[in-house]
């Protein structure tokens, strides 16, 4: 499949990822949530591994990479995960503590910074060169974005809380995890490099919530908390890792990241389709925010094939 649609069925999946999970609220806590999406998806994924490796056996093609041992051989790629997930995980633990005293929507506009923080992480550590048209095209997605959600939403008066400190550093880890994938994760396929992600997130949140996941309030008897978790554990967070894996190898961080810029607009028409609330949509800040969101994107991605050109 073409690499872009993947790219926007990624967002798409992200973006259904904030809804489900504000649904999980009445079952666990946020913390518990994310343990379970890790601690499941990682159970799956181990099936799949030793499913794959006994198909393979005796094949002629290599797949020391597809079996535990042959994932843990090397302690450089075990340190590198540890650090992708620890990255990753960061950014969960933060967005949670910073809601105690910040707003859904606080953290919803500081989320459109990420992509200019992954550029940022990028030229000051890989050493990439970033031309001032793709500064330019992450400064309007994130105008664009940041539109989108003040058009969908009663904003009232914005002021800055202590928690938006928090959710500020927890942005620069996701990005941070975002171009440690682009910088680390070649060695590995994208399903075994997700395996590795959720393996080291499940270790780093079972001390976390086992102290504060409040495992004692989840409600594991009803149905809801369980569909909801299955939805979570395949589609947003096995497919998603599979995917970002994928595609931050085949497209590069920067466009991944600008595709996060969309997330709002997906949320947004979702929220519109299941309240049959059209207004949500039919204003002129959504139009203007996703006109600019377009411009935007247009902007980095021709960037990035002229800086192919170039090199």
């Amino acid at each position: 499949m073409n690499p872009f649609v993947l790219l926007f069925v990624w967002a798409i999946l992200m973006a259904s990822s904030f809804v489900v999970s504000g649904n999980m609220a009445v079952y666990a806590s946020p913390i518990a949530t994310s343990f379970l999406r890790f601690i499941v998806a990682l159970g799956l994924m181990t099936a799949v591994i030793f499913l794959n490796n006994y198909r393979t056996r005796g094949s002629q093609c290599d797949a020391s990479t597809w079996t535990l041992k042959g994932l843990f051989s090397s302690p450089q790629r075990l340190l590198h995960y540890f650090l992708i997930s620890g990255a990753l995980v960061g950014f969960f633990i933060g967005m949670f503590v910073a809601l105690e005293s910040t707003t859904p929507l606080h953290t919803s506009v500081l989320y459109t910074l990420v992509p200019l923080m992954g550029v940022a992480v990028a030229r000051v550590w890989l050493k990439e060169s970033t031309s001032w048209g793709k500064v330019l095209g992450f400064l309007l997605g994130s105008i664009g974005a940041m539109m989108v959600l003040f058009s969908t939403q009663d904003t009232g008066m914005l002021v800055w809380n202590k928690g938006d400190y928090v959710f500020l550093a927890s942005c620069v880890l996701l990005a941070l995890h975002v171009v440690l994938v682009q910088k680390w994760g070649r060695s590995i396929g994208a399903l075994q490099g997700a395996f590795m992600i959720m393996l080291f997130g499940s270790l780093w949140l079972l001390p976390i919530t086992l102290l504060w996941g409040h495992l004692e309030q989840v409600e594991w008897l009803e149905l809801g908390f369980w569909s909801n978790t299955l939805y979570l554990t395949i589609f947003t967070t096995l497919f998603t890792f599979m995917l970002q894996q994928k595609l931050v190898i085949r497209l590069g961080a920067n466009r991944l990241l600008a595709a996060t810029y969309t997330i709002p607009v997906w949320v947004a028409c979702y929220v519109a389709l299941t309240t049959l609330n059209w207004s949500l949509l039919l204003n002129v800040g959504f139009a203007a925010g996703v006109g600019i969101l377009l411009i935007a994107l247009y902007m980095i991605d021709y960037q990035n094939k002229m800086a192919k050109l170039v090199t």
